[in-house]
């Protein structure tokens, strides 16, 4: 990467990190609703890969690395295991790399039914696999449950939260819907400097 991606990379990451530290001010409910991962996912979408994976480890570790209040629900812990850290952070890259495959196959995106459509599909699926192996890496940095299907199962029901975990897969999927469109139009002026 060149010192432009670079400063790229970071921009948007930093901006993907006040975006995830604010909604825990405007949300009470950590988890059912955050804009973080869309964000990191249209960082790949539109400028590769390479971005996208390293705007979301580096965004999703410096969010679990330094937990505000209700920004995220392991927020309580008073220590953040490395364990976890490196799973978030691959998770995080997760988003990015998909974006950056699929803007690389889908080229020029169009705006249109079938792409929004396409988005939803995309953080539904994406939203899932996140839910579900956060769950896991959450069970293999705390041994919290007795085994790693309950931990899976937990991800369903409501334990210590008012809602399950899973709710966060469908609001992302409305999230994807809605903004991952509108942003990679947006972005395009910005590609063009990078």
């Amino acid at each position: 990467m060149n010192a432009k991606r670079v400063a790229l990379a970071a921009l948007l990451s930093a901006v993907t990190i006040v975006v995830g530290y604010a909604r825990g001010v405007g949300i009470g409910l950590p988890g059912i609703v955050e804009f973080m991962t869309v964000l990191i996912f249209v960082a790949g979408f539109c400028f590769g890969w390479t971005i996208g994976g390293t705007v979301g480890f580096v965004t999703l570790t410096i969010y679990m690395l330094i937990p505000y209040p209700f920004a995220h629900p392991a927020a309580w812990l008073l220590t953040i295991s490395p364990v976890l850290l490196v799973v978030m952070g691959g998770l995080g890259a997760m988003y990015g790399i998909v974006g950056g495959l699929l803007g690389r196959v889908q080229g020029q995106a169009r705006l249109g039914a079938r792409f929004i459509v396409e988005m939803a599909l995309v953080g539904f699926s994406l939203t899932f696999v996140y839910d579900i192996a956060s769950s896991i890496g959450f069970y293999i940095a705390y041994f919290v449950y007795p085994s790693v299907w309950e931990a899976i199962y937990m991800t369903f029901i409501p334990a210590y939260m008012p809602y399950p975990p899973i709710i966060h897969t469908i609001t992302n999927t409305l999230v994807f819907a809605s903004l991952a469109p509108a942003l990679i139009q947006a972005m395009k002026t910005l590609r063009a400097y990078f």
